[in-house]
């Protein structure tokens, strides 16, 4: 007898499993992930259809798919192909004809360390003096190449050094006001003052 009873508790413990398994909602049943640009949805089993909406603030959509949940199922997203700035991720689960479920997700398109522009900042000191201050450089090897008005180089030099440097240039025969310098880093994003 006492096995019995056991055995139904069991059985009804197993069965009211599965019944609260269905009634999870879409975002317990959802993973959304951002990093580098690079964002991961993991869908869990048990969402059967879904649809899925990339949108801009504004409400544009921009992208749109429908998977199908059998089991867990990873969907990647590549954001560094849009603008950079603030997107939502919308998940819509239809349940077998029940009204849908919505889940919104915020998502952020930021600058990567490739994208961000060489900071090189050149200021005139005085008539045949300039400081030139180059910041956040990771590798080793800045080239600053002068040149005068029509173009011709006049002096050239590579600094070796990370993170950042300040050089003054001082001109003999040439005014301030009248080179120019480019300023080039080690992967070959480059400034021209």
């Amino acid at each position: 007898m006492k096995k019995i009873l056991t055995m139904a508790l069991i059985a009804t413990l197993g069965l009211s499993g599965f019944a609260n398994a269905g009634d999870e909602s879409v975002e317990a049943l959802t993973e959304v992930s951002n990093s580098n640009n690079r964002v991961k949805v993991i869908l869990k089993e048990g969402l059967g259809k879904v649809r899925l909406e990339v949108l801009d603030l504004q409400g544009k959509k921009l992208h749109q798919q429908t998977v199908f949940v059998k089991n867990d199922v990873m969907v990647p997203y590549n954001l560094s192909e849009l603008p950079v700035g603030q997107y939502q991720l919308k998940i819509e689960a239809n349940n077998k004809g029940l009204e849908p479920e919505v889940a919104v997700f915020d998502l952020e398109r930021k600058l990567t360390k490739e994208e961000i522009p060489l900071m090189a900042y050149r200021k005139n000191l005085d008539d045949d003096s300039i400081k030139l201050t180059v910041i956040g450089l990771d590798e080793p090897g800045v080239t600053v190449a002068i040149a005068d008005r029509s173009g011709k180089k006049i002096f050239e030099e590579k600094i070796m050094q990370t993170g950042a440097f300040s050089k003054i240039y001082s001109f003999r025969n040439f005014k301030a006001n009248d080179v120019s310098v480019q300023v080039t880093d080690a992967k070959g994003k480059s400034r021209i003052f």
